[in-house]
């Protein structure tokens, strides 16, 4: 539940700078008390973050994590497939369009599991998640400037990677904790 009656409201909005993709502006807003103060932020079309769940025959149940090349951390980090929408493109669209991209799999069925912000004191980001699954593989189809490879990786050891620190990007983490407690994962995930 939104909380309307105690918040700040914009009464002033200037870009300061745009890019390809998003814009950092500063707006101006005026509390309930009618005392004034600016803010800056970026402005992000909003995105998706998939928990693709890869079933073969014989094999134990995996979930597909990317290893992605990340500029501003300077790291290689372990993901979920992710990506940003597209203007006016709903963001299921996004989803099935990035996981391939990124993965190489299509999915049967992509289900919504919820959404969450990403950083609410830098960013407007939304972020979708979805879970997929019906996967066939159908190959890449990464942009020229991505450096993206891809592991299926046992659903224990994925939760266990979280426990390690070797995953340590929030999206992921946080759409694979939503995975398991929703119990998409059936009786392959342990419980941390």
């Amino acid at each position: 539940m939104t909380d309307h009656a105690n918040a700040d409201r914009v009464i002033d909005s200037k870009t300061l700078a745009s890019g390809s993709r998003f814009r950092f502006v500063e707006v101006t807003v005026r509390d309930p008390a009618g005392n004034d103060s600016s803010r800056q932020f970026v402005e992000h079309p909003g995105a998706v973050a998939i928990v693709p769940l890869l079933v073969q025959t014989g094999e134990p149940d995996r979930v597909v994590l990317i290893r992605n090349g990340r500029v501003p951390v300077g790291e290689t980090l372990w993901e979920v497939p992710a990506g940003g929408l597209e203007p006016g493109e709903p963001p299921e669209t996004t989803a099935s369009r990035e996981l391939v991209e990124e993965t190489g799999y299509r999915a049967d069925v992509l289900d919504h599991m919820g959404r969450f912000y990403t950083s609410p004191g830098l960013t407007d980001e939304l972020m979708h998640v979805y879970f997929a699954s019906g996967l066939e593989l159908v190959g890449q189809e990464l942009e020229d400037s991505e450096r993206i490879t891809v592991h299926p990786v046992e659903i224990p050891e994925a939760m266990a990677m979280i426990e390690r620190g070797e995953i340590i990007d929030a999206k992921t983490m946080l759409a694979l904790y939503m995975a398991r407690e929703q119990g998409r994962f059936g009786g392959g995930a342990t419980r941390l």
